[in-house]
């Protein structure tokens, strides 16, 4: 059967790929699984972190395929396909809601991203730990029945992720909600933006970026994930990772008080590390890097930017050097997804620069040129002891966001400095 299916498309004046009003940005599944690890570990002091880590999801599936539907005339086993396949296409795993209906069912899976993730970094956990997948399935099975938004929820008995062999989600009608859910901020406050190609490299960042957004990255069709550059890659929802971020934020500042700020964002920010350390250095590493981006390499500075204009391939806004040596870097960054996500949901200015991914993402790649040496000694196996090796060394970079936009600046400013 031949159906409408969502895909959405690549915005160059915005570096954003959008679908059905989502902006989705690729991460893989080290960052993935580390950031929910983290949230997770601050439940045992912090109230609210399951429910958070489901109810993002269900908030953006339920708005995003809202619109779709509002846009496209779809039978409901249209709409059940269309779900079905967007899940794999971005990489999530693979799902079949033959047995859904309106009053809501259960959903198993061999393959769930999330289940599958947490296990490769982590190994077995105690508890299910597929929060995203529950929301999702929530949010769009709504969707398909035109219902309101919190009308069901989903909970996880089975899951690959705790060493069962397939992941299972049941759906029911919620009746005892307690927290109201809110659409999607969508794109938020995004900025219109250039490209610029630096006068100080070889590295020719448009037609990196316009190799790798044409590239075919998505689920495979036995599993539903994606496979690439050494890692599992995702094309996940940017308000996903920021609404997760933020509202974590509130929950830790407002149980444990403002003046714990900065332990919360330590916490983001060395996602942001992992981030960098697995993904940057599995690209730096693979055969795609090899055969397109560095034959146009010479110095460290230029494996700098070649991994700045894969960068702004990502989906996370435009990455501009504007001052680099071996000591120092400093990025601008207009219309970052995450400074677009806070203006689009919250009218309050943060108490603090709320970059946390891509102040993370620039000291670490700096880490990998230049305390790791990565450029000498690839190819080098990307684990837990050589990246504890790299960060207790005195050389390590550490980051400092310099200007915010969510603070009311043009754009953010990301400085990162050895020692």
């Amino acid at each position: 059967m031949s159906i409408k299916i969502l895909r959405g498309e690549f915005y160059p004046d915005r570096n954003a790929y959008v679908a059905a009003g989502e902006p989705a940005i690729f991460h893989c599944h080290h960052y993935n699984s580390y950031l929910q690890a983290v949230l997770l570990d601050a439940s045992s002091y912090i109230d609210g972190i399951e429910t958070l880590l489901a109810d993002s999801a269900q908030e953006i599936a339920h708005t995003q395929f809202k619109a779709f539907y509002g846009s496209n005339s779809l039978n409901e086993e249209e709409r059940k396909k269309a779900v079905e396949d967007y899940f794999k296409f971005a990489g999530f795993g693979k799902i079949d809601l033959k047995g859904i209906d309106a009053t809501g069912g259960v959903v198993e899976t061999s393959s769930d991203h999330y289940g599958v993730a947490f296990k490769s970094k982590f190994g077995i956990n105690k508890k299910p730990v597929s929060y995203f997948t529950c929301g999702y399935l929530a949010g769009a099975i709504e969707a398909i029945y035109d219902m309101e938004l919190g009308s069901l929820e989903a909970n996880q008995d089975l899951c690959i992720g705790k060493g069962d062999e397939i992941s299972r989600f049941t759906i029911i009608r919620s009746n005892n909600r307690k927290n109201k859910l809110i659409a999607s901020q969508q794109e938020g406050n995004y900025q219109l933006h250039s490209l610029i190609q630096p006068d100080t490299t070889k590295v020719d960042y448009t037609a990196i970026r316009q190799a790798l957004t044409n590239m075919p990255l998505e689920g495979a069709e036995n599993t539903g994930l994606i496979d690439a550059f050494g890692v599992l890659l995702t094309r996940h929802y940017a308000n996903y990772y920021c609404n997760i971020s933020y509202g974590f934020l509130d929950l830790f500042t407002t149980q444990m008080g403002i003046d714990q700020i900065e332990i919360a964002k330590e916490l983001m920010t060395e996602a942001g590390h992992v981030c960098a350390f697995n993904t940057f250095g599995g690209i730096m590493q693979s055969n795609e890097w090899n055969a397109m981006i560095k034959p146009m390499l010479s110095s460290k500075e230029d494996w700098i930017h070649g991994i700045t204009a894969v960068v702004n391939s990502f989906g996370w806004g435009f990455w501009e050097i504007q001052e680099l040596t071996d000591e120092k870097i400093i990025m601008k960054i207009t219309g970052g997804y995450e400074a677009n996500a806070y203006l689009g949901r919250y009218k309050e200015k943060p108490s603090i620069p709320i970059s946390f991914l891509a102040s993370g993402g620039v000291a670490g790649l700096m880490n990998l040129v230049y305390v790791l040496d990565l450029p000498g000694r690839t190819p080098v196996t990307l684990d837990e002891n050589l990246y504890r090796e790299i960060s207790n060394k005195p050389e390590f970079f550490k980051a400092k966001q310099l200007k915010c936009r969510a603070l009311g600046d043009e754009f953010d400013l990301i400085e990162a400095v050895k020692g």
